[in-house]
């Protein structure tokens, strides 16, 4: 177990998100810890075979990451204020880079929300979470937004 006390929050902007806050928020709070809110920007694959109109235009990369370090200040300043935390953009698959960035800063705690999908709907759209549980080198409090 780590001797650290960073907490990381891993958020996707979505509602689901929010169910995390409290606990994260409470976790720092018992261990004098840190919040790290980070967010992973999936780069947009383009396929050969996808026949876009001329008219439709997908961000770049560089787009979608200072979008996301806007969307990410702003729900800092908004669900984490008074808390000492700290925000992070990165780029790739989500659980990949949660796990990568959890190691790098070597964090006491993961805390984020399931979606709490069940049969066909997690074999269609998997689990973040599930990914993260089973490769993270930290524990991973996973909260259930019902």
């Amino acid at each position: 177990m780590s001797d650290s006390n960073i907490v990381i929050l891993p958020i996707d902007f979505s509602d689901f998100s929010l169910a995390a806050v409290p606990w994260a928020r409470r976790m720092a709070a018992m261990t004098s810890g840190y919040i790290h809110c980070i967010y992973a920007v999936e780069p947009p694959q383009i396929y050969a075979a996808l026949d876009l109109a001329p008219a439709m235009v997908l961000p770049t990369t560089d787009e979608l990451i200072e979008n996301a370090k806007k969307q990410i200040a702003a729900f800092a300043e908004e669900h984490l204020a008074g808390v000492d935390a700290r925000t992070e953009v990165l780029t790739g698959k989500p659980a990949e880079q949660i796990v990568a960035y959890a190691k790098q800063v070597d964090a006491a705690l993961i805390v984020m929300t399931t979606h709490g999908y069940s049969g066909l709907e997690h074999v269609l759209l998997g689990s973040t979470t599930e990914a993260v549980l089973r490769k993270a080198s930290c524990p991973v409090l996973s909260v259930r937004n019902e």
